[in-house]
């Protein structure tokens, strides 16, 4: 009886591990099997005596092999002119330490009246996936292709996890997680507002209150000497504008972090505007609709490039659905995601963000003009969910050289683009961006001709 174990970091060289280690600490999780989420999970095909094998990836005893492009085989040579015969066509892992490779392979049966199957014999150095038994007649000039890729006996697919599931399988159980993970956050969220409530309510007993009032029917404000602004209530604010009816917060630069209670639906046109020292927001939520300038500081002081003022942080719940014409422009956040509830967008939400990095955005349609200037930004990220994208939208982004797309090549191509969607007809200063990134391959801009190129993985 022995013990094993691993792995841990060495100390004076008391612990070294092989490749062959690591293999079967995978082989352990990751079962014998084509995998089926890469390229053409090496889909078989014939013209005549020639067989085509799709490119593919499967895995033999933590061992590995990719096929990226497809590989063709010409048979004629096996065809007999007076007996019929079989092939088996599989994928061989050789541990032996003369070879230590992965490779397809062909076995080769008698020629006979009643020709038999040849089968693979798996040894201690060799391990095999049958992908497909192929039969030849006499004199043929065809061939007869029983696949075994589904057959779990010889080859199968890959399942992770300890056998449970495909990794297509595993990919949507993964969706299914992701899905609750948002209502958990949504907890939190919620949970979250309810603290900082209570938070605010204990500076109500034991602080200064610097003011309170009315900014929706059934929306009042409390403001206190430390800076916190509370809005509690139910429904939307009121609308305001900077003339003849200015928000009762305009421009109050003793308002610094702000807290919306659950069951506010609404942030007004314009409520915080010109607030330059409103770093932090925490939005409920039953939020659904922020319009029209609702966060934007001072405009001079983003249009002239000094420091950024307004907020540093930004978290739009998931029931947003519409983000209305400038309404966090200028600000100073550094990262933010759009959820897939937000299906009506003004322009310039985000125009001037100059401290922006990172956007994953999920909404239907990306605006007009909707990150221009943004000269940080450099990692973004659009989902499936984007339907629409309309031009300007990364003008003057200086650093964004690449789109990360979760979507295939076709669903990206279907998605509208209006002129100059991507910046490259701005005269003035053209976008850096060159690259679309998707599941199976990559759209590669041309600059001689001005044209998006797909290239296929």
């Amino acid at each position: 009886m022995a013990f094993s174990f691993g792995f841990f970091n060495s100390k004076n060289l008391d612990r070294t591990y092989t490749a062959e280690n690591f293999n079967d600490y995978l082989g352990g999780i990751i079962c014998d099997g084509i995998q089926d989420n890469f390229g053409q999970c090496f889909k078989l095909s014939a013209s005549k005596l020639k067989l085509t094998i799709g490119s593919g990836k499967a895995w033999i005893q933590g061992h590995y092999f990719v096929s990226d492009t497809a590989y063709t085989y010409d048979l004629s040579r096996y065809v007999d002119e007076s007996l019929p015969r079989y092939l088996t066509i599989g994928i061989c892992c050789n541990t032996s330490e003369s070879v230590r490779n992965v490779a397809f392979e062909i076995l080769a049966g008698t020629p006979a009246t009643n020709p038999s199957v040849p089968r693979f014999l798996n040894t201690d150095y060799k391990k095999y996936l049958t992908l497909c038994i192929i039969r030849l007649d006499a004199g043929t000039s065809e061939l007869k292709i029983t696949d075994y890729r589904e057959n779990g006996n010889f080859c199968g697919y890959v399942r992770c996890i300890l056998g449970k599931c495909k990794v297509t399988d595993m990919l949507a159980q993964l969706s299914e997680i992701q899905e609750q993970m948002k209502n958990y956050n949504t907890t939190v969220n919620q949970l979250t507002t309810k603290i900082n409530e209570l938070t605010l309510k204990i500076d109500e007993m034991t602080g200064d209150v610097v003011s309170i009032g009315k900014c929706g029917q059934n929306v009042d404000f409390v403001l206190y000497s430390d800076g916190k602004l509370l809005l509690r209530g139910t429904g939307a604010t009121y609308d305001y504008n900077s003339d003849s009816n200015p928000s009762p917060l305009l421009d109050n630069a003793n308002v610094k972090s702000v807290i919306v209670s659950e069951g506010i639906t609404g942030i007004g046109e314009r409520l915080f505007q010109y607030c330059n020292n409103l770093k932090t927001a925490s939005l409920p939520t039953t939020l659904t609709v922020i319009k029209r300038s609702a966060f934007m500081p001072h405009i001079d002081e983003y249009i002239s490039h000094q420091v950024l003022n307004g907020l540093t942080k930004l978290r739009i719940p998931e029931r947003v659905a519409e983000l209305g014409v400038n309404a966090f422009a200028g600000t100073a956040i550094k990262s933010v995601t759009v959820p897939s509830s937000v299906v009506t967008v003004g322009a310039m939400v985000f125009t001037e963000c100059q401290n922006l990095e990172t956007v994953r955005y999920s909404g239907k349609t990306i605006s007009d003009r909707m990150f221009a200037r943004c000269i940080s930004l450099k990692n973004l990220t659009l989902t499936k969910s984007v339907r629409e994208i309309i031009g300007g939208c990364f003008n003057y982004c200086e650093k964004l050289t690449q789109i990360t797309y979760e979507g295939s090549l076709a669903d990206w191509n279907a998605v509208k683009k209006n002129n100059n969607w991507d910046g490259h007809s701005n005269s003035t200063t053209e976008t850096p961006l060159t690259k679309i990134q998707c599941l199976d391959g990559y759209m590669e801009y041309v600059a001689g001709t001005k044209t998006w190129k797909e290239v296929k993985s």
